[in-house]
């Protein structure tokens, strides 16, 4: 009979530490699946910070780029009109002169 009680309470312990074991694991699975998704979030969210940042960069770069080339050719207009104006004003120092 004692030996029965023994074995009985040892089962009995032996399922207390299983049950308990496997649902201290799931416990633990589970928050490590909720820890893992919450740093997903927030590496997604910088992800896509940085990808609108960088779509703004670009379409900042394309209209810098069509103002510099506006730009260079009202320098190239320029100075094609000071050469111009250049040789005016020597042609109208030779006649002011002879």
């Amino acid at each position: 009979m004692t030996i029965e009680i023994t074995l009985l309470i040892s089962i009995i312990s032996v399922s207390a530490a299983v049950f308990f074991g496997l649902k201290s694991a799931k416990k633990a699975d589970v928050s490590d699946i909720e820890e893992r998704a919450k740093k997903n979030a927030e590496i997604n969210f910088k992800l896509e910070r940085l990808l609108s940042i960088t779509s703004s960069m670009q379409e900042e770069m394309k209209s810098m780029s069509t103002r510099i080339t506006s730009d260079e050719k009202a320098t190239e207009m320029l100075s094609l009109r000071y050469e111009e104006l250049e040789r005016r004003v020597s042609t109208l120092e030779k006649g002011g002169k002879a």
